[in-house]
């Protein structure tokens, strides 16, 4: 307990807080930084080891310990490691982080969520649980319910970070998937509430000189995603091509592409007698560059900076059609994609994209050349769909089963950095 001015503010580190993380993640990051902590968790009160937790870092804050450090990592890791699932809008504003940072501050109404700690005791119907910044962003911690967990259904705090970028102009709601569907399971809380309720808080409550904006809806985001679909597609078409023109350096007559297309069109005119050969040499070819991917090694694809592992499309008979590789390697790999892709390009339309991408960690702008040292390079394996109106970023990285807690935040926002450097210039136009 810490008394400020007249009114004492409790503090407690609850189950339905600790039951967000792993017992061994506690464990190991709890270790180093509080003394004896093996022996006094032998010795704490509880049931499970949950309860054991809980009542030792509860007892060391009551004796003065300072948990600021522990409590900025909990909140790290909820903000960035766990959701794997965000959900991106665009903000208009001309406010930039200092000021609007400031305006909170200055906020009666708000002032009172700057920095909060999660362990800080407050009435059980607040859903704003925190506010912090972090560089040109500010975070807005909800918890938005309870999720059971487990066979014995330990309820856990089901939190949504908000994160309002204002270099970048967007807005990302992130959360797990899996508390959400525990969740869904005792409430009516679903992914469109989520949605709509951080919506309603920014626009209409916040007294802030922003609002959000959906990208455009279905039909513009499924244009965006072919337009990166195209690029990436493109991208891995080069890289055949350029394997096609060195197979064929082998051979003791050298063919171009040109050349190559050339004898199609007249084998086809020629001996099978086709008037008009030109739309069937583009298919021959496709079988060309089919075998030829299909005999390129993973890592071909990989030092290229990546590739398409999935995506889906609607037909106008609305008809679904999708072409997904179970282990994330590439589609173009797959006979379906080459079937797929002039009708993708005819609609002009993607429904969803899954993309592998590896980069250079200290210079996106970087291409990559084969020579990097490892520890330069980062990967990334995202999927994104339209879904309410916005766009949803699925990272399928599942950091929730590491030992560790703090091992995957810096590679963690970087992916994200990544990611919304990757994808800002088509869902904004820019």
């Amino acid at each position: 307990m810490v008394v400020e001015g007249s009114s004492p503010v409790l503090y407690d580190y609850k189950f339905s807080l600790l039951r967000n993380f792993k017992v061994k993640q506690l464990s190991n990051f709890l270790k180093p930084k509080i003394n004896d902590y093996n022996k006094l968790f032998r010795k704490a009160s509880g049931t499970n080891s949950y309860d054991q937790i809980r009542s030792l870092l509860n007892e060391q804050v009551s004796t003065g310990f300072d948990d600021r450090e522990i409590d900025k990592t909990f909140f790290e890791c909820l903000v960035h490691s766990f959701p794997e699932r965000c959900y991106y809008l665009n903000i208009n504003t001309k406010l930039t982080s200092d000021k609007a940072f400031t305006e909170l501050e200055n906020s009666s109404k708000y002032s009172p969520y700057i920095n909060r700690k999660l362990s800080q005791v407050v009435n059980t119907e607040e859903k704003l649980m925190s506010i912090r910044r972090e560089g040109h962003r500010i975070i807005f911690l909800f918890k938005l319910g309870l999720a059971a967990l487990g066979i014995k259904k330990e309820k856990c705090n089901f939190y949504v970070p908000c994160v309002l970028d204002f270099e970048h102009n967007h807005l990302e709601i992130r959360l797990n998937q899996h508390l959400l569907r525990n969740a869904s399971k005792d409430s009516s809380i679903r992914l469109k509430h989520v949605i709509n309720y951080v919506e309603n808080f920014v626009n209409n409550q916040l007294s802030l000189a922003l609002s959000t904006s959906k990208p455009g809806g279905e039909a513009k985001l499924h244009k965006s995603l072919y337009k990166l679909f195209l690029e990436e597609s493109n991208k891995s078409l080069k890289l055949i091509k350029k394997e096609i023109a060195k197979n064929e350096e082998k051979e003791s007559a050298k063919v171009t592409e040109k050349e190559l297309r050339e004898n199609i069109s007249n084998y086809l005119k020629e001996e099978l007698h086709i008037s008009n050969p030109d739309p069937y040499v583009e298919k021959v070819m496709t079988v060309k560059y089919q075998d030829t991917a299909k005999n390129m090694k993973l890592k071909d694809f990989i030092q290229d900076g990546g590739y398409i592992f999935g995506f889906s499309f609607v037909d106008r008979k609305i008809t679904r059609s999708t072409n997904r590789n179970e282990d994330h390697k590439p589609v173009c790999y797959s006979k379906i994609y080459w079937s797929l892709k002039d009708v993708v390009k005819e609609y002009e339309e993607v429904s969803e994209l899954s993309i592998y991408w590896k980069f250079n960690k200290n210079d996106f702008e970087k291409s990559l050349t084969g020579k990097e040292k490892e520890e330069d390079l980062l990967f990334v394996e995202v999927g994104f769909k339209e879904i309410h109106g916005v766009l949803e970023i699925h990272y399928y990285v599942d950091y929730t089963d590491s030992e560790f807690l703090t091992t995957s935040l810096g590679g963690r926002r970087t992916r994200e950095a990544y990611v919304i450097q990757k994808i800002k210039r088509f869902v904004q136009g820019k």
